[in-house]
This record gives C-alpha cells, sequence and structure tokens, in this order.
C-alpha cells in the first residue's frame, strides 16, 4: 500500500484537510462548478446553469441539478450574487457530508438561512449539526433573509412558504425536538401557517408542538383536534380550558371518530347539530349513528337517508328506515341509482358481507318511488346494470328523447346498444361528448355508432384526440373525413405533445409545416420528428433554429444544425460567450466558428468574443485561450511577421501570454493586411494589451496601420 493510496482515504483525507487553510480539496469542485458554471442575473433575480453544472458539482451522483431558479428557493438574496451560493446547494440537494465540509472550511458562508433552508429541505441532520455549532460560530445566529411581513410578501419569499407544516406531519419528532433548540420566534410565521401545521400535524408532533410553543393554539383548535381524531390531545386542550364549537363533535362523526364523540358527550355542552347523523349516514358510520340515536337529542333530516342511499351504505338506509321517523325524499333512490348501487350477481352473499343493493332494497320496501331521471342520470353515469333493473322492474320510465344522448356523451357503449336495442332513438342532433369520454377503449366505438347513424359530429374532435395523442381515434376520424384536418393540425399536435398523431400527420398529411411548429418539435427533443420536417420543406432552414438550440441547451439538435450548415456559429457564439450558463454550449460551437485558412480571421474574431462588455471574463478566457493559441502559432509560422514582432509573439506565446501575443500579431504587419481592422476597432485592442514590452512597441506599430 502506497503512502497516497492511505492518505487519500476519504477518513483520514478528512483529518488532514482540518488542519489546511482555504478550501479543501474535496469540496474545491463544487465551489469551481457554482464560480465557473452559474450566473446570476440581476435584473430578473434569476440564476441558471450550465447543462454540465449538476456533474460537475457532485459528480456520479443522481439528482435534477439546478434549473433556473430565485434566490429565495435556496435562501439566497435577491439582489445580487450570494457568496452562499454552494453551500445552499449542497443543503437542498441533500449532500449533507458535502455541507458538513463546506461549513467546516468556510464557516464565513453559515447563517440562519441555513438552519432554515436545513429544516425546509427536510435535513435534519444538518440541522443538528448546524445548531451543535452555534455556540462557537456567531455567523449561525445572523439572519440575511428574515421573513417577509405580508402574506403576499411571505408567498414570493418561496422558502418562508410555511415550513413548519411539513416538520409537524413527520412520523417522528424529531423535527419538532430540533426546533425547540432552534426556539423560533412567533413572527416566524403568520396566523394562517401556525393553523395550517397543526391541522396537518401528527397527534405526537401536536400535542409536542404546544407544548414547546404555546403560542401555536388558536380559537378553533379542539374542532380540527376532533376532526382529525386526536383523543389525547382534546382531553389534554379540554384540561387545560379550551374551547370548543359543535363543530367539534359534528367533525368527529363525519370522520367516524366514536372516541371522540363519547369524551365530549361526558365532559363537554357544546353538543352537535344536526350535521352530525347526517354525516355520519353519509359516510356509513353506523356505529356512530346508533351512538347518536341512542343519547342525543339533535336528530337528523331527510338528507341522512338520502346521502347514505346515494353512497350505497344499505345497512345505514335499514337502520335510519327502522329507527328514525325522518325518513327520505324520492331522491334517496334516485341518487342510489345514479351512483350505481346495484349489485345482482351477488344477492346470495349481499346480506353477510353488509353490500345488498340499495336500489334493490329500497325497490322491495314498495313505498318508495323515483321520477325518470333515475333512469337518465344512471345513463349518464355509465350503470348499465342500474339501468337494466328499472326498466325491466319499474314503470317510471326515462326521457325517452334524450336518454340514449346522454350515455353517449359520457362515452358507454355498451348502455348505448342497450338503449337502442330497446328501441330508443339515437339523437339526430350533434352530440357533446364529455372530455372523459374520449379516454375510453370504447370510444371509436361510439364514434362508429354515431357515423352509422348519421349523427352529425363536431369539428373540434380532431383537437381532442391530439390533447390525449389518441393515434387510433384521429386516425378513424382522418381517414372517414368526419372532421375535417385543417391547415393548423400539425401545430395543434405540437402543441399538445401528440407525437403520435404529428408522426401520422407527416405521413399523411399535405399541409404545410409552419416555423413554430419545427421550433416546438426541436425543444421538445424530438430531433428524428424534426430531421423529416427540415426533409420534406428545405426552406424551414433558418439561422433562427441553431439559437432556439442554444438557448435551451440542447446539444443534440446543435450539432445536427451544425453539421447540416443550418445557422451561424459566429453570431451565436457572440451572444453567449462569457455566460457561464452556456459554456458546453460555447465549446460546441467554437469549433464551426473557426476557418480552415483564416487564421488571421480566426484571432480576430477570438479577440473580439475577449473584448466583450458585461461578460465574464475569466470564463471567456477559460473557453478561448487554447484556440486562440493555436490559431496564434498556425499564424506565425504560415504568415510572414515582422522581425520585431515574431520573436516578440512567440516569447508571449511560451510566457502564457496569450493574448498579447494574437495582439502583437493582429497590431503588427501582419494585421495592416486586413482591411476589417478599422481605427476604432485597432483602439479597443490596444486597451486589451497586458504587458509592458508590448505596450512600448504600441505607437509604431499603430502609426504605421493609420498609414
Amino acid at each position: 500500500m502506497t503512502f497516497r493510496s492511505v492518505v487519500l482515504q476519504p477518513e483520514i483525507a478528512s483529518m488532514v484537510f482540518e488542519f489546511q487553510f482555504g478550501l479543501y480539496e474535496d469540496v474545491r469542485a463544487a465551489f469551481v462548478a457554482c464560480n465557473e458554471l452559474v450566473e446570476f442575473d440581476a435584473t430578473k433575480s434569476l440564476y441558471a446553469c450550465d447543462k454540465a453544472f449538476a456533474n460537475a458539482f457532485a459528480p456520479n451522483t443522481a439528482w435534477p441539478g439546478f434549473p433556473p431558479s430565485r434566490p429565495s428557493l435556496y435562501a439566497l438574496l435577491n439582489t445580487e450574487r450570494d457568496d452562499r451560493l454552494p453551500l445552499h446547494l449542497a443543503i437542498v440537494g441533500g449532500f449533507v457530508q458535502l455541507a458538513k465540509r463546506m461549513f467546516q472550511c468556510r464557516p464565513d458562508l453559515a447563517s440562519e438561512d441555513a438552519i432554515v433552508l436545513s429544516f425546509v429541505s427536510d435535513r435534519l441532520d444538518l440541522v443538528e449539526f448546524l445548531l451543535e455549532r452555534r455556540a462557537q460560530v456567531p455567523e449561525l445566529r445572523r439572519r440575511r433573509i428574515n421573513p417577509p411581513g405580508t402574506p403576499m410578501q411571505r408567498r414570493m419569499a418561496s422558502v418562508y412558504q410555511c415550513w413548519l407544516s411539513p416538520l409537524l406531519a413527520r412520523e417522528d419528532t424529531r423535527g419538532v425536538e430540533l426546533l425547540r433548540v432552534f426556539d423560533p420566534s412567533l413572527d416566524e410565521w403568520s396566523p394562517h401557517e401556525r393553523w395550517h401545521a397543526l391541522r396537518s400535524a401528527s397527534l405526537e408532533n401536536a400535542v409536542l408542538a404546544l407544548e414547546c410553543f404555546p403560542w401555536l393554539l388558536y380559537p378553533r383548535i379542539m374542532d380540527d383536534a376532533a376532526h382529525r381524531g386526536f383523543l389525547p390531545l382534546v382531553q389534554t386542550l379540554h384540561e387545560r380550558g379550551v374551547a370548543c364549537s359543535t363543530n367539534a363533535m359534528d367533525y368527529a362523526a363525519a370522520n367516524g371518530h366514536l372516541e371522540i364523540i363519547a369524551f365530549l358527550h361526558a365532559h363537554r355542552r357544546e353538543g352537535c347539530t344536526v350535521e352530525a347523523m347526517n354525516a355520519a349516514a353519509a359516510n356509513g358510520h353506523l356505529e356512530i349513528i346508533a351512538f347518536l340515536h341512542a343519547h342525543r337529542r339533535e336528530g337528523c333530516t331527510v338528507e341522512a337517508m338520502n346521502d347514505a342511499a346515494a353512497n350505497g351504505h344499505v345497512n345505514v338506509v335499514e337502520f335510519l328506515q327502522r329507527h328514525r321517523t325522518e325518513g327520505c325524499t324520492t331522491s334517496a333512490l334516485t341518487h342510489s341509482i345514479t351512483q350505481g348501487h346495484l349489485n345482482t350477481h351477488m344477492l346470495d352473499i349481499a346480506a353477510n358481507n353488509g353490500h345488498l343493493a340499495v336500489v334493490q332494497y329500497l325497490h322491495t320496501l314498495g313505498s318508495f318511488t323515483c321520477t325518470v331521471d333515475a333512469v337518465d342520470r344512471a345513463a349518464s353515469a355509465g350503470h348499465h346494470d342500474v339501468v337494466a333493473f328499472l326498466l325491466t322492474h319499474r314503470s317510471e320510465g326515462c326521457t325517452v328523447d334524450a336518454v340514449v344522448q346522454k350515455a353517449l356523451q359520457g362515452g358507454h357503449l355498451r348502455t348505448v346498444q342497450y338503449l337502442v336495442s330497446r328501441g330508443y332513438p339515437m339523437p339526430t342532433q350533434l352530440v357533446r361528448l364529455r372530455e372523459g369520454a374520449w379516454r375510453k377503449p370504447e370510444i371509436t366505438g361510439i364514434l362508429e355508432l354515431l357515423a352509422a347513424h348519421g349523427t352529425p359530429w363536431s369539428a373540434d374532435w380532431l383537437e381532442l384526440a391530439c390533447m390525449d395523442d389518441n393515434v387510433l381515434l384521429f386516425q378513424f376520424c382522418h381517414k372517414h373525413a368526419i372532421a375535417a384536418c385543417g391547415p393548423e393540425a400539425l401545430d395543434e399536435a405540437v402543441e399538445y405533445g401528440a407525437w403520435g398523431i404529428a408522426a401520422y400527420l407527416m405521413v399523411h398529411g399535405a399541409a404545410a409545416i409552419s416555423a413554430k411548429a419545427l421550433a416546438s418539435t426541436m425543444r421538445s427533443g424530438r430531433l428524428d420528428l424534426a430531421v423529416h420536417m427540415l426533409q420534406r420543406q428545405p426552406e424551414l432552414r433558418h439561422d433562427t433554429l441553431l439559437q432556439v438550440a442554444v438557448s435551451d441547451h440542447n446539444a443534440e439538435v446543435m450539432r445536427y444544425l451544425l453539421a447540416a450548415g443550418i445557422g451561424q456559429p459566429r453570431d451565436c457564439l457572440r451572444q453567449i460567450a462569457g455566460r457561464r450558463q452556456h459554456v458546453s454550449e460555447s465549446r460546441l460551437l467554437l469549433s464551426y466558428c473557426m476557418h480552415a485558412t483564416s487564421h488571421l480571421d480566426n484571432i480576430s474574431f477570438l479577440l473580439d468574443l475577449i473584448a466583450l462588455p458585461d461578460r465574464h471574463h475569466k470564463t471567456t478566457l477559460q473557453l478561448l485561450t487554447p484556440e486562440l493559441t493555436h490559431q496564434a502559432r498556425k499564424a506565425s509560422s504560415s504568415l510572414e511577421v515582422a522581425p520585431r514582432v515574431a520573436p516578440r509573439a512567440t516569447t508571449l506565446l511560451q510566457a502564457g501570454e496569450v493574448v498579447d501575443a494574437a495582439l502583437a500579431l493582429i497590431l503588427g504587419p501582419l494585421g495592416s493586411t486586413d482591411a476589417t481592422i478599422t481605427p476604432e476597432r485597432l483602439e479597443t485592442r490596444t486597451r486589451m494589451v497586458h504587458g509592458m514590452e508590448l505596450q512600448t512597441e504600441l505607437p509604431s506599430l499603430l502609426s504605421r496601420k493609420r498609414k
């Protein structure tokens, strides 16, 4: 085993790095990635990164990276580039060890915002790590982003959007225990946020949070605790003298919390309303209904049996029928029919399992009636067995001229076929199919039935097929010419991402392809389809396509366009050179910007890029220096250079002063042959000279050029 292999073991290296000043080697890559591959636009308050950033920041890890983001998502300053970016990215990305190492070598980046961000990101290991060091690192008590005051400001500051709620909703109490150490103030969250957090809390966390932070109490807290079924919390609040309302028992009844109801009945005086039994009936809580019937006097209304019937709770209907006098309305049978509570195949086991069909039960009682709305609504919902039962055993019937249309609108083919077989007429007017009907496998059968009976079709059905990329349905409509396929069909298919239909139209459609459709196809990464479009319409080979691919960081499309000679790579590179979010695209463009033999022109172009204002100069130099060196050497060896300039350029190249070497070539007699170098450009170039010796030669070089 070598010394290097021993020292570079992570455990040993970590101990060694603790005595190192500056950045530790194991975190350097992350800091470099943030510095070189992330751009901050102060005018838009937006961070954007190069496509290579994710792997550069955390190599060989699976994480979504750093999409264009508002600083507030990462608890960063909105008005300027924030030095804390690497640390906060590590926190949000879940790189716990990396974040700890960053903190150890750069404690100046620490802040209370990092603790809040760790809470928000559910990185409780980091929360504990930072809280343990708060006494030694005063920066951890410094809040650089204060909680916004107004609700609108809080919504804008994304990191502060009620981070208490997920903390209290955890299955364990670790988050609340750490929050107690953090010791937040009342102003950390708005009253609504505190209310929302407790409503979503687990029982254990709710009890502990109220113990640690009494200011979390709010007026309706016992009602909400009863709603959640938190008996220990209800008991604790009762002992503390907290008030409640009739909602407490009503909510508990609706959710089936019998123990809560029994406690409130025994220890409180608020009571309940008729909504308690009504809601319990609607949700099938028979034990609750029996308790309320036996111990309370509020009773219920006809809605109890109506809703129980509608939801298929036959045992509840039977109980109410036998023990209560409120009864129900004709809607009980109608609603139960609408919801499809009929199961003629399970009658022999229904009594044992408690699933006896409500419709059959009410029908057999003989005292309940319904209306034609029963069959109409059952057909509309596609409850075929219910429709068949009613038309066979009941006399109310249905709306003769509308029942088939209702079934058609829902796409219920079997029900439609049954009704037509019984002589009910197909509609003669346009049928407006509901959106859900288009996603059913039998939709083609519905359309075939409409076509066979000559029922009118809607012009927007092709668009609806596009919305779901239903190729078979689209082919059916297109083949039968039932709905016209207009020139905008391909645009609509691309807009909805219906790539199967778009491919079909490319083969079978004759409509022209729009530039918008082509650009959208490329943006979506469907290069195969985009290539087909360009082959069919070569006139779409616009320069803007390359610009779109560059702005979208789409390297695959860029390679295709550049190889096909589409676009102006130099113009594109001028737009993005020195912008840290486009380093990868700049490298790809650069090789297509160099002429094979015009080395002087290449040097001039590269120098123009270096001189661009409002760019990150270091990024530009890192990109261009290798190519500038190569072009300078080619130019020196292939063209005649003045005796005084050639040695100077060679010496500068050897010293690594690549820009000065290139300037020596451009500003010397070599550059005198280039008619594009105007006096103004010469002045710009002279300001780029760095070395003193070359600066001393500038007057004579410029005087010869001006002559």
